[in-house]
């Protein structure tokens, strides 16, 4: 992987363990603690391929019933066209 931001050219990146939120049609996941390096500068993340496969085999498997979720949250979703 090269080592230095594509978006802003910064070459500190930093490993880190972030929350991402993987989006399926108009379901979610929320996953905690994934591995990333992330741009010092802008914040851009870089995930493993081999994470992606891993959260979406993670994905596939709950909306499927072969696993379990740890915890579910309730998020209020509105349309910016109602209030605005």
């Amino acid at each position: 992987m090269n080592k230095s931001c594509i978006f802003c050219g910064n070459k500190n990146l930093t490993e880190k363990k972030v929350q991402y939120i993987y989006k399926h049609n108009t379901e979610y996941i929320i996953v905690n603690d994934v591995p990333c390096l992330e741009c010092d500068f802008c914040g851009e993340q870089y995930f493993n391929g081999d994470t992606m496969e891993k959260i979406e085999k993670l994905y596939h498997d709950i909306s499927n019933n072969k696993r379990n979720i740890q915890r579910k949250i309730e998020v209020p979703i509105e349309d910016y066209s109602a209030f605005s």
